[in-house]
């Protein structure tokens, strides 16, 4: 099957904006540059504060991509594997990518010194993202598995050893609650939404069931604001987020258009083609029901927001996601070849490569090269938007050399 570059796109995007957002200069910029909730200057918690910016959306965006993959891919994998019992098959490999992921969500925490001072703890995390390049690199059929066992174990051995110099060396903290937030939730939606879409993949109508349930119990709780109270649970909150089945809103009808696509792309990848002008008719079906129903959930709620996320903000964001996907699809038809498709496109290819690799590697090198002080030079105090142009650039660039890998057939797959 062809691969979908408007979804890889549009996932690039994202991947962009999240790095981006973390970067911009802290405290000085309009509100809808930071979280709206998160205002400035001191960016503490509001959660009487009502709307959502770009950055409120980047996350769902990534979500919504998921959703839109889980299908492309869940279906060439039955495809590939109809002589042996695939439900057994599909589902290990999904629990296998699920606790993967949910690895990754310490691991490129636990492995990144950078904040330590001096040169070593630079150089280790650039030890840890090689190891991590070992671990979560997808070897090609020329690799044996005895080999990708060896390499791997390799990896697995250093980011131990590793991980053990940073507790008893820099007195780095090991715990469970210590995860990346954003890959800890998303790891978690892959399982839920990938399980889901398997078994009802042959009907819509058992999806749609599973859609409206999810619904009725969020309409159902949010009043007794349990998403808020579990979270304050540490002990808690550490394997279970609400958020976890309030976010499914958000992935099955993606999952819905991933099975459109399929179905589309078996037949063409000419994105101008009649077939693909009928799935974005259905698209724009569905993102209108989407943000009608947001829009009565938000005449009801009185407010939009992410934390806590209201039903509108579920409903809406995806709606969004499609608008998006169908912009994308016009880019990539007109500018395919442009150097700006490519980047994104290869940077939404390679999302984990993407979404650590300037802190886990591009950091450190500058602080060990001294490239950090031409870095910090390009932000001049009292010059906020030259940050903002800082942190574009830098950004972009790192997109670039994960683009670059992915031309080059290197990618990480957990």
């Amino acid at each position: 099957m062809n691969r979908y570059l408007s979804l890889d796109l549009l996932r690039g995007l994202s991947i962009f904006g999240m790095v981006f957002s973390a970067l911009v200069p802290f405290g000085v910029l309009p509100a809808w540059m930071y979280h709206i909730q998160n205002p400035p200057p001191n960016h503490n918690l509001d959660i009487t504060i009502s709307g959502i910016s770009w950055v409120d959306l980047v996350f769902p965006i990534f979500i919504f991509c998921m959703g839109v993959a889980i299908p492309l891919s869940g279906r060439e994998k039955i495809k590939k594997n109809q002589r042996k019992s695939i439900t057994l098959v599909y589902v290990k490999e999904t629990i296998e990518r699920f606790f993967m992921l949910w690895l990754f969500s310490y691991l490129y925490l636990f492995l990144n010194f950078s904040w330590a001072k001096g040169l070593l703890p630079q150089f280790l995390t650039i030890l840890g993202f090689i190891s991590l390049f070992l671990f979560y690199y997808r070897y090609g059929k020329q690799f044996s598995k005895k080999r990708v066992l060896l390499i791997r174990g390799i990896g697995v051995v250093s980011m131990v050893s590793l991980v053990l110099v940073g507790y008893f060396v820099f007195d780095q903290e090991i715990s469970i609650y210590r995860s990346g937030i954003i890959i800890f939730l998303l790891a978690f939606l892959y399982l839920f939404g990938s399980l889901i879409w398997y078994f009802t993949r042959d009907s819509l109508k058992r999806r749609l069931i599973v859609f409206i349930a999810i619904l009725l119990f969020m309409v159902v709780t949010l009043p007794f604001e349990l998403q808020g109270k579990l979270y304050a649970i540490k002990e808690i909150r550490w394997f279970f987020n609400m958020e976890y089945i309030y976010f499914l809103l958000i992935l099955l009808p993606a999952t819905y258009i991933g099975d459109l696509l399929h179905r589309q792309l078996s037949l063409s990848s000419d994105i101008s083609s009649v077939g693909f002008k009928k799935v974005i008719k259905k698209e724009l079906l569905l993102a209108l029901i989407l943000a009608l129903g947001g829009g009565v959930a938000f005449f009801i709620e009185g407010s939009i927001k992410k934390v806590p996320c209201t039903l509108s903000y579920c409903l809406i964001t995806p709606a969004i996601a499609i608008f998006l996907l169908i912009v994308a699809d016009l880019i990539v038809e007109r500018f395919r070849r442009s150097y700006f498709v490519r980047i994104f496109v290869g940077a939404g290819s390679n999302p984990l490569m993407s979404y650590v690799i300037f802190g886990n590697f591009l950091m450190p090198l500058f602080k060990l090269t001294s490239i950090i002080y031409i870095y910090e030079a390009a932000y001049p105090s009292g010059y906020p938007w030259i940050g903002v142009a800082r942190a574009f650039c830098i950004v972009l660039f790192t997109m670039a050399i994960v683009a670059k890998f992915s031309e080059k057939k290197v990618y990480w797959r957990a």
